[in-house]
């Protein structure tokens, strides 16, 4: 199972779905807010199913949209949130402290615009950072299940970005 990681795209769908479509056979899109209607729509042109939650400045046009969820994604508890909730900005302590109750394997957070990738004791805690018009570091992550195994990676969008090569670390 292949899931591409998102946040914070601030009504940049179309590179949002370019990425997506230049990638190929991604299973599953999990957006963690700041324009949770951007979730709904780059999943409809990219015609893959989604899991997403609200961020803080979607309170107004997404009221009834979750603020954080507990998923199981091919058996693997995750907890997904926007991160403002937990105070990311300055640290994750109280995201580990959630995490930890929701005995989540996987917390995957946005909020900050920086990407992080960061294992705690037995959780694995990312941050896809962001796709937002006019940034030289847009990046999301892609997460890989496998024969009980995650593999997470954080992808680099190049600012030029077409159909151009994809830079991963």
């Amino acid at each position: 199972m292949k899931i591409a990681v998102m946040s914070d795209t601030h009504g940049n769908v179309q590179l949002a779905v370019n990425v997506l479509k230049h990638i190929g056979n991604i299973d599953r899109l999990i957006h963690l807010g700041d324009h949770y209607n951007d979730a709904l729509q780059i999943a409809n042109k990219a015609g893959i199913p989604v899991d997403g939650v609200s961020g803080n400045t979607d309170l107004n046009s997404e009221p009834w949209a979750d603020r954080e969820k507990t998923l199981q994604l091919n058996g693997i508890r995750t907890f997904i949130t926007h991160g403002d909730l937990y105070k990311v900005k300055h640290g994750i302590d109280l995201l580990i402290e959630k995490a930890i109750f929701e005995d989540a394997h996987i917390a995957l957070f946005g909020h900050t615009h920086f990407p992080m990738k960061q294992r705690i004791g037995d959780i694995l805690f990312l941050n896809p950072g962001c796709i937002i018009t006019n940034n030289s570091n847009n990046s999301f992550a892609l997460l890989n299940f496998s024969n009980n195994r995650i593999e997470a990676k954080i992808i680099f969008i190049p600012s030029c970005f077409q159909t151009s090569t994809i830079e991963s670390k």
